[in-house]
């Protein structure tokens, strides 16, 4: 298994600017992309891939520098946005092209093993109109490794995927880490999909690396609110609604523990039976009923907060409209990048 490097990798598309950016891709290692819309995930894919050209910076296999050698010649797999699947090719036709183009005398039994492996053989001879999202991902895979690639590169895997196909394909990755144990780059929105794979996480901000962490780092100091977001914080709040709330004790507190980021916070649990108990008061707009108890969203100086109430027997619940009151530890509270006015 191949061993690959990236380093200060920089590229152009249009005006947008991508990099530095460096990767270590050891045999066996997943590394999630994760940014917003236009922070540069496709384009890095594309740059390691052979479709973007690469400015300034190395694409190194196995101490080879494999920069500037054309796509086909560099041994990796490329599944894009959309699956880039041939409308005028079978199934069949779609997995061996790899080995069509390079007439490899088993390419009749690799495309059975291929077909076999993603459960592809009774839709061989279907064309990809006629697939459903989840047989299109796994024809799009089983193409991109056919021609067994030593490095992987995925854009959006579940992308438009209903909850069965998502559960079918992250069993499909999960094997295909153990079987054939090669580095693996996922652009991803999806957090199951991130957290079950990935080893390490490269967080894009504007063609720039923010951070680049595991998932603990990643959990433990999330950079800007999309990343809070992205691990699983219910509470997050930018400059920008930080900015429009009502003066008042929540919000000068906040004010006073945040940083140039914005802020984000863990649901806050209200004691049992007591919900007008603590220093903040707010106002239930909603109330959602969860196996662990009563979700609920209060109105608070002009913020949304998200809490939760376990439920109690015999209890009233609270109800829209009800006034609620709740603690909230500052040492609980992840302000989101540098400290206001401070350095990083």
């Amino acid at each position: 298994m191949s061993d690959w490097r990236v380093t200060g990798l920089e590229a152009d598309v249009g005006r947008f600017h991508l990099g530095p950016v460096d990767l270590a891709l050891p045999p066996g290692r997943t590394v999630a992309i994760l940014g917003r819309s236009g922070a540069g995930k496709t384009t890095l894919l594309r740059a390691l891939a052979g479709f973007v050209p690469v400015r300034r910076g190395r694409i190194v296999r196995d101490g080879v520098d494999v920069t500037a050698w054309y796509p086909e010649e560099r041994r990796l797999g490329y599944v894009p946005q959309g699956l880039g699947l041939f409308p005028h090719r079978t199934v069949a036709r779609n997995v061996s092209y790899a080995l069509d183009l390079a007439e490899a005398p088993d390419r009749k039994p690799r495309t059975a093993e291929l077909l076999a492996r993603f459960r592809l053989t009774a839709l061989a001879d279907r064309y990809p109109a006629r697939l459903s999202g989840g047989e299109a991902q796994r024809t799009a895979l089983a193409r991109a490794l056919a021609a067994d690639p030593e490095l992987l590169v995925w854009d959006e895997p579940w992308q438009a995927l209903d909850v069965e196909a998502r559960a079918d394909l992250g069993e499909i990755l999960h094997e295909l880490r153990s079987e054939a144990p090669i580095p693996l780059v996922v652009v991803t929105h999806d957090p199951a999909l991130a957290f079950s794979v990935a080893d390490r996480f490269v967080v894009l901000t504007g063609g720039h690396v923010e951070v680049d962490r595991d998932a603990a780092g990643l959990i433990d100091a999330p950079p800007d609110a999309f990343t809070a977001r992205f691990v699983g914080f219910e509470n997050v709040m930018d400059p920008a609604a930080l900015a429009a709330a009502v003066p008042g004790p929540f919000a000068s507190f906040l004010d006073s523990v945040r940083g140039d980021g914005g802020l984000a916070f863990s649901v806050p649990v209200v004691a049992p039976g007591a919900p007008g108990a603590g220093r903040f008061e707010g106002t239930v707009r909603a109330a959602r009923p969860t196996p662990d108890g009563l979700a609920l969203e209060l109105r608070i100086d002009g913020l949304v907060v998200r809490l939760r109430l376990p439920a109690v027997p015999g209890n009233r619940a609270p109800q829209v409209g009800d006034a609620v009151r709740f603690d909230l530890d500052a040492a609980t509270i992840h302000p989101l990048g540098p400290p206001r006015g401070g350095a990083a």
